[in-house]
């Protein structure tokens, strides 16, 4: 599955994307974040940006905005900072 494939980085993002812009998105997530391995920041900020207001991606339940939050500010990192503050950010929520 595309999305399965874009949450885990199984596929280059690129071809990834050209695949998910073929589908309609759905209001009903199917698929939940969850994290992964280590990744370079240009690589987290287009997954981020890839994934940012797909309706059919689900939060991890009760962390929802704390996901949805992280996710925009990777995917906007010049607002926010350099990756690493960002996700220094994160792991002390």
């Amino acid at each position: 599955m595309t999305l399965s494939a874009l949450i885990a980085f199984e596929e280059p993002l690129e071809e990834l994307r050209a695949a998910l812009a073929a589908f309609h998105r759905r209001s009903d997530p199917i698929i939940t974040v969850f994290t992964c391995g280590e990744i370079d920041g240009r690589t987290v900020e287009a997954w981020a940006d890839a994934i940012e207001f797909r309706e059919d991606i689900q939060l991890e339940s009760g962390h929802e905005d704390v996901v949805a939050s992280t996710v925009h500010d990777l995917a906007n990192p010049a607002p926010q900072g350099k990756l690493n503050s960002i996700a220094s950010d994160l792991a002390a929520t």
